[in-house]
Formats: C-alpha cells, structure tokens, sequence
C-alpha cells in the first residue's frame, strides 16, 4: 500500500455519519484517506486527552498504520464536546460548536493566521454532535494563561492575529452570506446588558474572597456602563469600517507555540468564540491578561503600533491613533469575558484562577489606558 499521494489535508473534508465516540481504526481509516489521498490503513490508535479546555474535548489519538511510510502521520488530534453536561448545554445554547465547526469549515480557508490542518469535520445540526478531526503540531506547547507570556512570543500573536482580521477587515467582507456569524446590532446592547447584570452577583459571591475591592469595583463599573461602552465600540466601528471577523478567546490557552521546523513557530486553536467584532479588542484581550501588567505597560504602545502596521502590509488603512483608541475600548472585553465565563462554563479549581487572574489583569489594563476616561466616566 502506498503512502499519501500529496502533502497536507484538503480544507474540511466532510464524512457521512460519524458517532463521535467511534473514533476507531475503520473510521479514522475513512477519514485519513480522503484528506492525505492514501490507500494506507490504520490499524490501531491509541488515546489520550489533552488540553484544559473547558467547553470541548481535545483527545491525542496515536496511530499505527499497516505500512510505514515518512509522510503518515503518526498522530492526530481529534476535539468532540464537552463530557460535561452544564458546558456542553451552554455551548449548545450560544452556538458555541456551530462557530467552531463553521470556522474551519466556511473561514479557515481564506484568512492566513496559522490554524491546525483540518483532516475532517463531521457536524449534526440536530444533536450538535460534532468531531473535528485536526494534525497534531506536536511538539508544540500550550501557552499559560495563568504564567503569562514574554515579549517575543506577544509579538508572535500579534502578527498572526492580524492574518485573521485583514482578510476581512471591512470593505473585504469576508464574512458575508455566513449564516452562523450574525452581525453586531446597537439594539443588542440591552440583551447583553441584562445578561451580565443577572450573571455579575454570581461572579461577586464566587471570588470576593479571591480579588481585591478595586478589581470588583471595576467590573461593577462596567456592568453598569456596558450600554455607553457597547454605542462607543459600535461607533468605533462604523466610523472606521472596521468590522472583522474576530477569535474572541485569543489567550494563550488557545495558542500552541513552537520552534521550527520541528512544529509552526505559534498555532491558533480554540474558535468556538468566532465572531464579528473589532481587531483591536483581540489585541487588547490578549496583552491585558497575557502579559503580566508591569511587563505590558512597558510594551502595550509599542505592540499595538505592530499590530497596525501589519494590518496596513495586508492592505487595510488604519492609522496608529485610530487603532489604540480601539484598543482602548477593547480593553473591557477581558473582564467581562471573566464574569461571563465564570459563571457559565463547568467550574473547575484552574478555571476559577484563571478567571480571578484575568479580572485581576484587565481591571489593571482598563486603569492604565484610559478606559473609564474614554467612556466618561470620570
């Protein structure tokens, strides 16, 4: 038997009927030959879970094939829902799979930040069953969020965050006829306004222990403000044309980093969060909790200005003014995404600390650029 006719996966190939909980030789088999273009079989596969996702699992699957060929992947990832009842109905409810599946099935294709090759992608509309069958860039490593990062590897995410929003940036649209990725409305705003209204206590009972007085003052400001935020980022927006498709949960638990040629030098993983949005806020949502604050401070300026100037490589005219003054109203989307998510998601000892962490980071961010200012508040 021969080994793969070509090098990588053909964009989301698509196979009838596959029980996630099956992930055995014969469908593997399937699945692998119509991606790699092989007539290779596997014959056993081995499994480990990986990850600390709280929304998805994300299991190791090692393979053993009938002949040895260089080009066979000797392991693949495969991400399937939560086991967990309370995540996974919450996924259900904001359409948390749709999007991943969405992505790498409708978006993946034309945006250029370094995503996993996807082998196959199997989705039931009525279940939200779903298996996204991905490569394995091991020996890459999954970023911290509760370590922080350094400042060479912030640069790396700012450059290929940017490989997402240019694409789409605006006048490219290229987002639009996806069903799945609804555009931002002002009339949305008091729906979310009384969603983190009624989810805020909740956050206040669980880590008033945990976080100082000024950190939860921040987030009671910005419960109270969110409909004065959200006109000032929608206006941003529109006077700008600067709706893009957005990761929404750009953190370093989503990012898997490597040392080539061995793995890609940074992988993006994790878009159950895709959205429409603006670019800044990825920016500003990943410096705020990524890097530790006084290490940010020094950096933030220096970084945002890279970021634009990437954007304008990728042919989208912004000035740097104008994308720190997102940036700057960005700088909210950490905290709430901690209150949000917190309360939510399965709870688990690493997830509280992580969301402690960043209401600790962004309540910090949000002094630091200017936020309350920007909005009037003070």
């Amino acid at each position: 038997m021969s080994g793969p006719a070509r090098a990588g996966p053909r964009p989301c190939a698509s196979l009838p009927s596959m029980p996630t909980a099956a992930l055995d030789p014969e469908w593997l088999t399937r699945a692998l030959r119509l991606s790699l273009g092989t007539d290779a079989a596997v014959t056993a596969v081995a499994q480990a879970s990986i990850g600390t996702g709280q929304v998805g699992e994300n299991i190791r699957l090692g393979l053993t094939w009938d002949v040895a060929h260089p080009d066979l992947p000797t392991s693949v990832v495969a991400k399937l829902p939560s086991s967990s009842e309370v995540s996974r109905a919450t996924a259900v409810q904001l359409d948390t799979y749709v999007k991943e599946v969405g992505f790498y099935r409708d978006l993946q294709h034309s945006v250029s930040i370094r995503t996993p090759l996807i082998h196959a992608v199997e989705w039931d509309p009525d279940t939200h069953d779903f298996v996204i069958l991905m490569e394995d860039v091991n020996p890459a490593v999954q970023g911290d969020q509760l370590a922080g990062c350094d400042v060479e590897q912030a640069r790396r995410a700012i450059d290929e965050v940017a490989g997402l929003h240019a694409p789409t940036w605006g006048p490219a649209r290229g987002h639009v006829g996806l069903a799945w990725l609804r555009p931002v409305r002002r009339d949305e705003a008091a729906l979310r306004v009384q969603m983190f209204e009624l989810l805020h206590p909740g956050f206040v009972d669980r880590f008033r222990s945990r976080l100082a007085p000024d950190v939860m003052e921040v987030g009671g400001r910005l419960v109270t403000a969110f409909t004065t935020w959200h006109a000032a980022v929608t206006d941003w927006a529109e006077t700008h044309d600067a709706w893009c498709v957005v990761h929404g949960d750009y953190r370093l638990d989503n990012m898997l980093f490597g040392r080539p040629p061995a793995s890609p030098a940074l992988t993006v993983v994790d878009w159950q969060t895709v959205s429409i949005g603006t670019g800044p806020a990825d920016v500003a949502y990943f410096l705020g909790a990524g890097l530790l604050p006084e290490r940010r401070e020094t950096v933030e300026r220096e970084l945002v200005e890279r970021y634009a100037a990437r954007l304008r490589e990728r042919g989208v005219g912004i000035a740097d003014d104008a994308v720190w003054d997102g940036y700057v109203l960005g700088s909210a989307t950490g905290y709430f995404m901690a209150v949000l998510a917190s309360q939510i998601v399965e709870q688990t000892d690493r997830g509280d600390e992580m969301f402690a962490v960043m209401a600790e980071r962004h309540a910090a961010q949000i002094e630091t650029v200017g936020l309350p200012e920007r909005l009037g508040l003070r």
